[in-house]
């Protein structure tokens, strides 16, 4: 090998590993072996949080539970961990989608609801008081029927609450809501629902499969969760239940 050989091939060498040396150094940043660079937020994130709670994101926003938080120095979600390489978005809690925009999870649009019905001639408006003259008219007896009526409705109501009727329909789980006042539930089907997952979270049954430590993308299959995704530092487990660090 001639000398001008020997040096083109030296130049080649540096050529290829130069860049990588910098684009190391660039991913670093100076972070510290507790810390990560985070790309998007062109910053150094703690690994696995902050030690101290983070606060909590401003009204009509939220973050993954447990990968992100409020970053308020950055103004939007961060992660905990490094993103997986092109894994997907982050999972947002229910009701909410995730906005790459802005970073954060936003509501889902709520569809408007059905405008109520129109009031039959028999109940309430002109129409009832048209209703009203015309038992005035006829001695009364049928606006006395009118009030046994709905006498007879709130017994039906009262006679309704006594029965022992399931609550929610076949195949859903009547959960207690617990931010709500006592004896409100909503009906959940805990086969597949996430933050329910084998049963019903707010009575400490079942899993919360969004609370999975180093979880990128979960779900809930047949009443158990699975992770799908892990974040940067983790594997799945075995069993696909977990995320180990590594």
């Amino acid at each position: 090998m001639t000398l001008i050989t020997r040096i083109a091939a030296a130049v080649t060498l540096l050529a290829v590993v130069f860049p990588l040396a910098s684009a190391h150094a660039t991913e670093n940043k100076g972070c510290t072996k507790k810390e990560f660079w985070s790309t998007l937020n062109a910053c150094c994130l703690p690994i696995g949080g902050p030690p101290s709670p983070p606060p909590p994101p401003p009204q009509g926003s939220n973050c993954p539970p447990s990968t992100h938080y409020w970053g308020r120095k950055q103004g939007c979600c961060v992660p905990r961990n490094p993103p997986p390489e092109n894994g997907p978005p982050p999972q947002c809690p229910k009701g909410w989608t995730w906005t790459s925009t802005v970073r954060r999870c936003e509501p889902i649009p709520t569809p408007p609801s059905n405008p109520p019905p129109t009031p039959s001639k028999y109940h309430g408006g002109n129409n009832h008081g048209n209703h009203g003259q015309h038992d005035n008219d006829n001695g009364g007896g049928d606006h006395d029927h009118g009030i046994g009526y709905n006498g007879h409705r709130q017994k039906r109501s009262a006679h309704w609450k006594s029965r022992s009727a399931p609550l929610c329909p076949t195949g859903l789980d009547a959960c207690p809501i617990s931010s709500m006042k006592s004896g409100d539930y909503e009906c959940l089907d805990t086969t597949t629902e996430l933050e329910s997952c084998g049963g019903c979270s707010s009575i400490g049954a079942g899993q919360d499969c969004t609370t999975i430590t180093g979880a990128w993308n979960v779900g809930c299959e047949q009443g158990s969760c699975k992770v799908y995704t892990c974040a940067g530092g983790y594997i799945r487990a075995r069993d696909g239940k977990s995320c180990i660090p590594i």
